[in-house]
């Protein structure tokens, strides 16, 4: 079986919905690195028993193979309310179980734990002499209090709480920058999201067609935040450090 290709399962009415898509994008998309699912598929269509075959690259699929059932449009629609591939797709990604194998997960484990820990590191001092942490006194004090770090949020997202969790162990203090931010309004619902995950709002409001409001965040995810901001906004955003 290719591990390139994985497959992604949703259970609903008690019937089994699956699709082929690529390993990487599909977790980059659950991540949030990327919104366009149009080309995670690898093969068209939803299906049924691909845990039965042997291979799931594009050309010897279905060759003489007679196990896997292509679902028919008259079932998605009775159970999706829709035959749209692409609407299908989302569904089974986000609210099934996308099927990677052990060694897909560690990798993708390990990739985030290693971004988490030198996020951390990158951003936190020790009180005591105001001396940054290293990578690996964070990475043990993580493991001390056994975290659980999450494969699909963002680093940037579980800093925060993980600091919580090993301030007990470690003494640790975050350096902190207040960003004012103002995007055009149609903006505003999704860079709620970025601030949610990156910090702090310390406040917001609407004035004319603008979205202004200020965030506070470690000071090491500034230049993750600003490039996210702008990535969104198409360069559009006007970021100011007020501190």
């Amino acid at each position: 079986m290719s591990t390139e290709h994985v497959i992604a399962r949703l259970t609903s009415h008690n019937k089994e919905f699956e699709i082929i898509v690529n390993a990487v994008k599909a977790r980059d998309y659950k991540s949030g690195i990327i919104s366009d699912i149009s080309d995670i598929l690898v093969v068209d269509g939803i299906f049924r028993n691909l845990r039965k075959v042997k291979s799931l690259d594009k050309g010897v699929l279905f060759k003489d193979n007679k196990t896997v059932m292509r679902i028919e449009n008259k079932e998605l629609k009775e159970i999706f309310d829709t035959t749209e591939l692409i609407q299908i797709t989302k569904k089974i990604i986000d609210d099934g179980e996308i099927q990677y194998t052990t060694e897909q997960r560690k990798e993708f484990l390990e990739r985030k734990e290693k971004a988490v820990i030198n996020l951390i590191a990158g951003q936190s001092i020790d009180p005591r002499t105001n001396a940054p942490h290293t990578p690996a006194r964070v990475e043990a004090a993580i493991r001390q209090a056994k975290i659980h770090i999450d494969m699909y949020k963002s680093a940037e997202a579980q800093v925060q709480n993980i600091i919580k969790e090993i301030a007990a162990i470690m003494p640790i203090k975050l350096e902190f920058k207040e960003i004012q931010i103002k995007v055009p309004i149609r903006y505003a619902g999704q860079l709620k999201k970025i601030m949610i995950d990156f910090g702090q709002i310390k406040k917001d409001n609407w004035i004319g067609t603008d979205y202004i409001a200020m965030i506070t965040i470690g000071a090491g995810l500034t230049d993750s935040f600003m490039g996210k901001v702008n990535s969104l906004t198409h360069g559009e955003a006007i970021c100011k450090i007020t501190n």
